[in-house]
């Protein structure tokens, strides 16, 4: 038996889940990033300016989607509609947006290039629009959300939306907080890390009565210098929702004083309990009535009021299939899905989606069809890559997988970021096309490890039974005298200043090897971040030279996003671009470089890496803007 709501009270519950969204998220809005806990007291203009938030304006290009496509809509083109209605990247949207434009379609969009945003609150904060399209359905909610958490994460935030998707289509039937949280967890695997915290804030706040101690808690074990962490920011969603009774100020509040993404921590506390009490008590309770809110994307035709935008919600949910909820009394909703295509492809790689000389890409391209199919699948290449055999045969009921495997041709020497695989099937009805991409890893060569011992010895220096002692430093007192002899045995020199290579040598032809007193090698970046361990199994304190000449179709004005655990120095054409002699948390953007000038043609870049523990990371991007920008993907490198 279906469980029933009538329509005016399901209409009344979407206008509280957005003007809690709007209202609450506005209060947090000024104070993201904060990373402190405040004394703030509530004010009413903390909630009348309304300020734009990714947080709606992509449930907005969402529901522009699903208007479209109906309940059949996909991820691409949920991520379709991003890269061409939204002009912003921060972070994880800026490495989605990449991915697409170079054809790879999720999941791989959230997962490739994406290793410190990938547990981001990129898509957590997305999962109202999927509850109130499925209210009273937690696991359809769960499923929608699922296929929108997949273009810019994987794994725990995908698993993040998922969960908040499916409590907030259960709080159109039930209020308990408890039991919510229940059904959240319904939907998850049970020894994810995110249902690990879920369950742990749930201890906590049976525990502790006050959010200090139970944030302190929360920081202890899920602690990220990422404000935008999911664990740490969903730990504080929960736990205002539990302590706080039901008041959306009172738990606004308590979220914003703990500090970190605090619109979003916020905003999503506050569309819950606005399912939970419906639009009308949400207005008695805050005295917050017509709400406005403000896109910063491309979308029209929803207004300026979060009333507006609910309605139009509720009168998509009413159209859409419902499989345990049925809406009663709702007015007639007529919408004109446009029909799937007659036939939809699909690519499931076998690894990352990339190639080298060293590594193919093994791809499975998956044809689905409502009836069966039969025709001939021809594969179009771009010039630096081939498919090892070529067209192929599709035939079958329903759905075809055909398996192929992708190289670089041989004796290539450029290697573009972006190519682009184009598909033609041809069948007796006529000829279907679709594409998809392969990224090809750039290329560097590889100068290192240098070092050196401290002191500095010739290898002359002990001839004649000389005693390594004899060559160090006395010390003031015997502990300085055994620091010595431990830093000689255990320690190599810390240098970050010393410049061990003529930077031109390093685009002269060179043969593989050990030469010259140094290893030379290529290495093939496969993602934007690096680790020296991906390329040597050196450990301690070294220096490695990193050169590559990049190639650029025409004259450009760039910036430079670089993330760094360890020193380095930056050159480009000669010019000496960036340098830090610290080490820091690596982020995917440490740096930020601007007045970069590409050269039409051949760029020289030279990284002086120099490693100062077991390992360092790194990650390099160019892109249009010094933050929140798009990432250049008509780059290539050529071998030296």
């Amino acid at each position: 038996m279906k469980r029933k709501i009538d329509y005016k009270d399901y209409l009344d519950k979407v206008k509280g889940c957005f003007a809690g969204k709007a209202a609450i998220g506005t209060m947090g809005a000024p104070y993201e990033g904060v990373k402190m806990r405040m004394e703030l007291k509530y004010r009413p203009e903390m909630t009348d300016a309304a300020l734009p938030n990714d947080d709606l304006d992509l449930q907005v290009l969402w529901l522009d989607v699903v208007q479209k496509y109906g309940a059949d809509f996909t991820s691409r083109q949920l991520l379709q509609r991003f890269c061409e209605y939204c002009d912003y990247s921060p972070g994880e949207y800026a490495v989605m947006r990449k991915n697409y434009l170079c054809g790879i379609y999720p999941p791989y969009s959230g997962s490739y290039r994406n290793d410190f945003y990938r547990q981001g609150m990129g898509c957590p904060i997305r999962s109202e629009i999927w509850a109130c399209l499925a209210p009273g359905e937690p696991k359809l909610a769960a499923e929608y959300a699922s296929r929108d958490g997949v273009l810019d994460h994987e794994g725990e935030s995908v698993y993040a939306e998922m969960f908040f998707a499916a409590a907030e289509a259960e709080a159109f039937f039930e209020s308990d907080m408890e039991r919510l949280i229940e059904v959240g967890l319904s939907v998850i695997p049970s020894d994810c890390k995110f249902a690990g915290l879920v369950k742990y804030v749930c201890e906590l706040c049976e525990t502790y009565s006050d959010m200090e101690t139970i944030h302190a808690w929360i920081l202890d074990r899920y602690g990220h210098p990422d404000c935008t962490n999911l664990f740490q920011n969903m730990g504080v969603t929960l736990a205002a929702l539990l302590l706080c009774g039901g008041d959306p100020i009172k738990t606004g509040m308590t979220a914003l004083n703990c500090g970190f993404d605090t619109d979003c921590t916020c905003a999503s506390a506050g569309a819950m309990l606005g399912i939970i009490l419906g639009g009308e008590s949400f207005s008695e309770l805050t005295g917050l009535y017509d709400l406005k809110y403000v896109l910063s994307v491309r979308s029209e035709g929803h207004g300026d009021r979060t009333d507006v935008l609910a309605e139009q919600i509720a009168s998509l949910g009413t159209a859409l299939p419902h499989n345990k909820t049925e809406i009663e009394n709702a007015p007639d909703a007529k919408y004109e899905f446009e029909p799937a295509p007659d036939y939809v492809f699909e690519y499931e790689y076998r690894g990352k989606p990339c190639v080298s000389p060293c590594k193919s890409c093994k791809v499975d391209i998956k044809i689905r069809h409502k009836g069966r199919i039969d025709g001939r699948l021809v594969i179009k290449c771009p010039k630096t890559l081939c498919c090892l055999s070529g067209e192929a045969l599709a035939e079958g009921e329903d759905e075809v997988i055909i398996k192929r495997e992708f190289e670089i041709v041989a004796g290539t020497r450029v290697f573009p970021m972006k190519n682009v695989i184009e598909l033609e099937l041809h069948t007796e009805d006529g000829v279907y096309t679709d594409s998809f991409g392969i990224c090809c890893a750039d290329v560097w060569r590889v100068d290192g490890p240098i070092w050196r011992t401290e002191p500095s010895l010739e290898p002359t220096a002990l001839e004649g039974g000389k005693s390594y002692w004899s060559l160090m430093k006395p010390g003031k007192t015997e502990g300085e005298n055994a620091d010595n002899v431990r830093d000689f045995h255990l320690d190599f020199a810390r240098d970050t200043d010393t410049e061990y290579l003529d930077r031109d040598s390093l685009f002269e032809y060179f043969k593989w090897g050990y030469l010259d007193g140094r290893i030379k090698r290529y290495f093939y970046r496969e993602e934007d971040s690096f680790k020296l361990s991906d390329i040597s199994g050196f450990y301690g304190p070294c220096v490695f030279y990193m050169s590559q000449i990049l190639l650029s179709d025409t004259e450009k004005d760039v910036y430079i996003q670089f993330g760094r655990s360890a020193p380095f120095e930056l050159y480009l054409n000669g010019e000496l671009l960036a340098k830090r002699d610290d080490c820091d948390t690596f982020t995917s953007e440490n740096v930020h470089i601007s007045g970069v000038k590409l050269k039409a043609g051949e760029n020289r870049l030279v990284l002086r890496l120099t490693q100062i523990n077991a390992d360092s990371k790194w990650s390099l991007v160019f892109s249009y803007g010094a933050t929140c920008a798009e990432h250049l993907t008509d780059l290539s490198s050529k071998k030296i």
